[in-house]
């Protein structure tokens, strides 16, 4: 079975893009139920959903309050699906009807797949939000892929509920998945035409693409140091100490051995400063590693795909 979702805005009428999702599929041939988030608070648009919903049983309609984004309203969505696979698509004409099939099929035995739009066109705005952030994902876990604001993905069930356990905006569930060890695959798309995309409108805003910069390094240190945190406090607060010992000893060995006063030297405020700073960072990794050794029964460490044993009548 296959669970679609799809998370439709305040003040926009789903008719036409719902319409568009329901042919792709019941081209497709399968069991599939559609789960559309709304805010419960626009009643215009709650009331578009229930007309929709009298002649479409597969429309699942959840009314979401408090509200709160669209992140949070796909995270509660994911708890409420029935399917093997899950489909995440974008509340506005974002990929083309057939586009649905094409990543059924590219699939296979992997466990994701990711949409990557073929030839868009994208404002200056768009592309440099893209560029940004591709390159911090690029530099904090070494790989991204093309398309990561495109919101059609299809995901297995069991890996979208362990992705998901770590609550951030979903253009970083590729990323995840792939640091968890899943298969991710990239299949290539056609974007919607020109016709159906002249409603929509790319709206920048600067303070949440700030935001999402503040949780792609959030995320670089829940998946990398999550079990290790002295090892990257460590890593940031012993150079700070070294640097300011060593500017210390230099102070001093200055006042002991020549005629350099330490009265009213701001260097010497400033190293202290960075002694103390260091040794306070080094001191919260120590108190994160007293946190995870006394909870490391409970945490998942990896999982186990498949245990192969030899048949004992060979």
């Amino acid at each position: 079975m296959l669970s679609a979702i799809v998370v439709i805005e305040q003040n926009q009428d789903p008719t036409a893009l719902l319409g568009g999702y329901r042919r792709a599929l019941d081209a497709l041939n399968m069991e599939y139920e559609l789960i559309a988030v709304t805010d419960a608070r626009d009643d215009t648009l709650t009331g578009l959903m229930d007309g929709l919903k009298a002649d479409w049983p597969q429309l699942v309609f959840l009314a979401k309050r408090p509200w709160g984004s669209d992140d949070a309203a796909l995270a509660a969505a994911a708890k409420r699906v029935n399917g093997d696979l899950v489909l995440t698509l974008a509340g506005w004409p974002e990929i083309a009807e057939g586009s649905i099939a094409n990543m059924l099929d590219a699939l296979g035995d992997h466990d994701m797949v990711v949409a990557t739009r073929s030839d868009r066109v994208d404002t200056a705005a768009q592309g440099l939000r893209t560029k940004v952030l591709q390159g911090t994902l690029k530099t904090l876990f070494g790989h991204v892929h093309k398309d990561v604001f495109c919101r059609a993905r299809l995901i297995r069930r069991e890996v979208l509920d362990d992705v998901a356990s770590f609550g951030v905006r979903q253009h970083f569930i590729p990323t995840i998945a792939a640091e968890r060890g899943y298969s991710v695959v990239e299949t290539v798309v056609d974007p919607v035409d020109a016709q159906a995309a002249a409603g929509t409108r790319f709206v920048f805003k600067p303070l949440g693409h700030v935001r999402a910069l503040f949780d792609a390094v959030a995320l670089y240190v829940v998946l990398k140091f999550l079990r290790r945190p002295l090892r990257f406090f460590g890593s940031i607060g012993l150079p700070i100490f070294l640097v300011g010992a060593l500017a210390t000893a230099v102070l001093i060995i200055g006042r002991l051995f020549g005629d350099t006063a330490l009265a009213d030297r701001p260097a010497l405020i400033f190293s202290v400063l960075m002694v103390v700073l260091g040794v306070q960072i080094i001191a919260l990794g120590l108190v994160g590693e007293i946190i995870i050794f006394a909870n490391n029964r409970r945490m998942k460490q990896y999982m186990v795909q498949s245990v192969i044993r030899k048949d004992p009548e060979e």
